[in-house]
């Protein structure tokens, strides 16, 4: 079982998601943005191996206009050695990544220019996940599309075109159930009819409506749509967010509900990729936890999460909860932990403790700023502007490297 997150890390600097405007189009710019973002990927799977996780998706971004007709630049060719670098990297650590087109790709549209260009982005995809030289198991995510007011047109389209496209294409291609218009139950369908693996998702599902099959009895069926070059069967899990609309996901993953989750199947040789806000950081949480459950863990690595959340315990708390944290702290058990921090999360900040955390974070870094940095901190401060007082601090923090970074303080 592996366990990642999708696109951009939070607590390392690197980032794959740099653009090119069509207006500011040329060759040299664009080798420029794809060397950079090409460069960072590979720093982020070096960080994600750091953190032993091992499933990771990559932005759509990697390649800017990476469809589009008016980008003739030879990628592939031009970053060839960059590209096989990434590439054997991902498969000496028995890491594994996938790609997930947006909302604009549509295979089962009745406009003919439609289905056309989004032939064109899957085209597109496969040839990244291609020039890393990574076998079919490394994925390409997609939601069938919508109904237009004719849903077995509509997945009658899809099956049509899903069939005529490419076989390095439909190697690589995976179904995901939506919210709205394509229950899972609907996937098994479509896929009775072309074989087309399905990956499953649980906030999806629940959001849909249609709940009568237990999520245990259903994995089982969904795990036969793959074949053995598909890989491992894949999912997604995520959280509704308490506070907000159907469907949004949670800023993290609460510990209990994720090993509940676990309890339900055997996922051993499952992935399972996290859609949450805090990314990898749910990330770190959820390995940690399975390994403690195994009796395979560090008191470095506990250690580590304790000083990393301590600053976001501390502008929630009071004296009574931070001596809570403190006896935590000395009895190396992960899944008190995160219970502990998980119960924090839709807290209420109150002023005293979002101000005692202010200041304890601005003495840590004072000596790394300069007199105007500090008068800045302090006019906004004297302004009773706290708000953006953290901001300036996660801003300086971001300027300097400073070890703030490596907290989870400016996460939540």
């Amino acid at each position: 079982m592996k366990i990642g997150y999708a696109c951009t890390p939070l607590m390392v600097p690197y980032k794959t998601t740099r653009k090119l405007t069509l207006a500011n189009y040329s060759e040299e710019k664009i080798a420029l943005l794809i060397k950079d973002n090409l460069e960072d990927l590979y720093s982020i799977l070096r960080y994600n191996n750091s953190k032993n996780i091992k499933l990771f998706r990559i932005s759509s971004d990697i390649i800017p206009l990476g469809s589009h007709k008016i980008n003739t630049f030879n990628w592939w060719d031009n970053n060839k050695e960059l590209l096989n670098k990434i590439g054997d990297y991902i498969k000496l650590n028995n890491m594994r990544v996938s790609m997930h087109p947006g909302q604009y790709t549509l295979l089962n549209s009745p406009k003919k220019d439609v289905i056309e260009k989004s032939i064109l982005d899957l085209s597109f995809h496969c040839k990244f996940l291609d020039s890393l030289n990574l076998p079919p198991s490394h994925k390409i995510i997609l939601h069938v599309g919508g109904i237009y007011n004719d849903k077995q047109s509509a997945s009658n389209r899809f099956v049509n075109e899903y069939s005529n496209l490419e076989s390095s294409i439909k190697k690589r291609l995976i179904i995901e159930n939506d919210e709205r218009f394509f229950s899972i139950y609907d996937l098994l369908e479509i896929n009775s009819r072309c074989n087309i693996p399905i990956i499953f998702d649980n906030l999806h599902y629940e959001c849909y409506g249609d709940t009568s099959i237990s999520i245990p009895k259903l994995l089982p069926i969904i795990k036969k749509t793959w074949k053995d070059t598909d890989g491992d069967m894949k999912v997604h899990y995520s959280i509704q967010d308490a506070t907000k609309k159907r469907g949004a996901h949670s800023p993290t993953i609460f510990i209990d509900t994720f090993l509940e989750y676990l309890k339900s199947y055997d996922f051993s040789n499952i992935d399972i990729m996290l859609e949450v806000k805090d990314k990898e950081v749910s990330a770190i949480k959820a390995i940690n936890s399975v390994n403690f459950l195994k009796d395979n863990f560090s008191s470095i690595n506990f250690s580590t999460e304790i000083e990393a959340y301590k600053l976001f315990a501390l502008e929630k708390l009071d004296y009574c909860g931070l001596s809570k944290l403190k006896d935590i702290a000395t009895q190396n058990n992960f899944i008190k932990l995160y219970n502990f921090i998980d119960s924090l999360i839709y807290e209420e900040y109150n002023e005293i403790s979002f101000r005692r955390a202010l200041n304890q974070s601005f003495e840590a870094i004072r000596n790394e700023l300069n007199s105007k940095e500090i008068n800045h901190y302090n006019k906004n401060y004297k302004d009773q502007s706290y708000l953006k007082c953290k901001e300036y601090l996660k801003k300086i923090s971001d300027k300097y490297n400073l070890p703030l970074n490596s907290t989870y303080y400016f996460v939540y």
